[in-house]
């Protein structure tokens, strides 16, 4: 099943993608909360599947052609994104780095979020914007002391997540909060693909395109601290609400670290995909 929010920045509303159109959630079902956040805190994705279920025999005004919506990030609002440095052994090995021992865990701003086709704004005075492209984990229920067993039931599913980052500040200032934290340095998506539909989250291919160009190429298999040990890892430290993400980190292929440096530029466009997750697509402006 793959949820998405779909309408205008600020605007937008759960829907479910059915084939080649969106199903609007509340039109199809008022009782439905009127955001996905809201509805994993009210545990309602079963509604939704039978919503889905039942998709055939809803009214036409309940329905929306895909190709002709924005879709916003899958959650518009979490409570927190956490983010992990350095969790494939191709990306600290492109930077001369040992893996470490421990999931190496820093904060991103949810205002950095974005949908699929937004634009990345270049700001002013940074010369060194890079791309990194990650799996979003999305939390389904709270989580606090859970044990990795147990993490799998708190996870909602997952999504295609892109940490744009301004080195030349990250690199200034030490800090990477403000660096990472731009506006619409996160886009987020196309959909949250839930967990039953993802067989395996640790065999998918990732990659990143910049206008066309493969820079980014690799597995989540890679990863050294997987999915479920993040969770339970996470969640000794913070309380995990739900609709809150884990991005897991970047494979190798930045620009940063590549011989001679690349940064992105005006007029840029990046496509970063996931198998079974679909792909999002970002300008830079």
């Amino acid at each position: 099943m793959r949820i998405v929010s779909f309408g205008p920045k600020g605007q937008e509303k759960p829907g479910v993608v059915h084939g080649d159109r969106v199903i609007d959630l509340t039109a199809a079902d008022p009782a439905i909360p009127g955001t996905v956040r809201r509805i994993l805190e009210s545990e309602a994705l079963d509604r939704v599947r039978r919503v889905l279920d039942k998709a055939e025999s809803l009214p036409p005004n309940c329905f929306r052609p895909l190709s002709e919506v924005r879709l916003g990030p899958p959650v518009t609002d979490p409570s927190k994104i956490v983010c992990l440095g350095l969790n494939y052994s191709d990306h600290a090995a492109e930077q001369g780095r040992e893996v470490p021992d421990w999931p190496l865990a820093f904060a991103k701003g949810p205002n950095a979020l974005a949908g699929d086709g937004d634009p990345i704004q270049l700001p002013f005075g940074v010369t060194q914007l890079d791309h990194e492209v990650e799996l979003a984990v999305v939390i389904g229920r709270r989580a606090k002391h859970v044990s990795q067993e147990d993490a799998p039931a708190h996870v909602a599913g997952y999504a295609v997540f892109m940490d744009i980052t301004a080195r030349d500040i990250q690199s200034r200032e030490k800090q990477w909060f403000r660096s990472k934290s731009f506006d619409g340095f996160g886009p987020f998506g196309p959909s949250l693909t839930t967990r039953d539909d993802v067989s395996d989250p640790h065999n998918l291919g990732i990659w990143l395109e910049v206008n066309g160009r493969r820079y980014q190429s690799s597995n989540t298999g890679l990863m050294t601290f997987k999915v479920f040990y993040l969770v339970h890892y996470l969640s000794q430290s913070m309380t995990l609400e739900p609709g809150d993400i884990i991005a897991t980190g970047t494979p190798a292929g930045v620009g940063v670290y590549a011989a001679p440096q690349r940064f992105l530029q005006k007029g840029d466009v990046i496509r970063a995909s996931i198998d079974s997750l679909g792909a999002l697509t970002n300008p830079v402006v």
